[in-house]
């Protein structure tokens, strides 16, 4: 018993506990990111009722298996989609985590089209909800699904769209982690700020806004910008896994940030928003976010001449793959 209850305080710790508490709700959680989050979430204390939604008959066994494992909060679970406008109804943050990325990388147009549908019910039952909760969404492509809930959001009667955002933080985190191991950093102590979309065309990792400060050469920058443009687990793995626990440790980070905010706190996180300052009307980057939604950008001066390169091209392939999310709802 002692030791059990040593083991949840040491992992309630690795959490700021806010004074409120809130429900929060996985949508797509049988998927292997979906199951990973819940798993990281189920022991969250600033999490009251963890709701768990997806389609797939095995629904049940899964939040069975999570509810063996000790936590103040409440886990229930819904399945089919006559449900999910009941399962989501309470819910303070919506997390879209539906089917599993690719292992070759690519997005064919069958997977796009269902992955389309998928989100459009999802922004469809969350536009009911008053208030409206944070929707955070990790089902690939963020760069066309993002766009497209938003025009769905809209046709639902919902004029504010600062709570819709694509969760684009493992972009930074494996910036983070390959910025520390080039150069021998301690990774804790690194942080590299990524720009732009989310794909290895519109990802734009700022080295020259990196702390602490490398001493590489600028061919070794350049060389560092290209690997984590186009580093895929899935290219080491010859192409029999995609990533899934990087990425759902990355939506556990955006939920804790999400969950500040709520609370009243000017809190910060990496995301693919609404936001026209780019020539654009999407970008990802760090943005201020408080209980009301998405505020400023962070701005970044003094780019080199190679970053500012790539985010012009960035913006181009983005303003493609936006049209084609405001274009797909027909499709979906």
């Amino acid at each position: 018993m002692l030791l059990a209850r040593s083991i949840f305080n040491l992992v309630s710790k690795m959490y700021i506990i806010p004074c409120r508490y809130y429900q929060v709700a996985i949508v797509g959680s049988g998927s292997e990111i979906g199951q990973t989050t819940a798993l990281l979430l189920r022991t969250n204390p600033s999490i009251t009722k963890l709701v768990l939604h997806d389609y797939l008959d095995h629904m049940p066994g899964i939040v069975l298996d999570l509810s063996h494992i000790p936590s103040n909060s409440m886990i229930k679970g819904y399945t089919g989609k006559e449900t999910l406008e009941e399962a989501l109804q309470g819910s303070s943050l919506v997390i879209a985590a539906g089917d599993d990325p690719q292992n070759t990388g690519w997005i064919t147009k069958s997977t796009l089209s269902q992955n389309a549908d998928f989100i459009k019910n999802i922004a469809i039952s969350v536009a009911k909800i008053s208030p409206l909760p944070f929707l955070g969404i990790v089902t690939e492509p963020l760069n066309t699904l993002v766009p497209m809930a938003a025009e769905v959001m809209r046709n639902q009667g919902c004029t504010d769209l600062t709570k819709l955002l694509g969760i684009s933080t493992i972009d930074t985190l494996k910036a983070q982690a390959l910025y520390a191991a080039e150069n021998e950093f301690n990774p804790s102590e690194c942080f590299v700020p990524v720009i732009g979309g989310h794909s290895k065309e519109t990802m734009v990792p700022l080295i020259s806004q990196a702390n602490p400060k490398s001493k590489l050469s600028e061919e070794k920058h350049r060389e560092l910008i290209a690997k984590l443009r186009t580093y895929n687990i899935s290219d080491i793995a010859k192409r029999t896994y995609a990533p899934t626990l990087s990425v759902a440790f990355s939506v556990s980070i955006f939920t804790q940030n999400i969950l500040e905010a709520l609370n009243g706190h000017t809190s910060h996180t990496n995301a693919f928003v609404e936001n026209n300052d780019f020539g654009t009307s999407f970008i990802s980057g760090l943005f201020d976010v408080d209980k009301n939604g998405v505020g400023e950008m962070k701005k970044y001066t003094d780019l080199s001449k190679y970053e500012y390169v790539l985010l012009q091209q960035s913006i181009e392939q983005l303003r493609k793959d936006v049209a084609i999310g405001k274009d797909i709802l027909e499709l979906a």
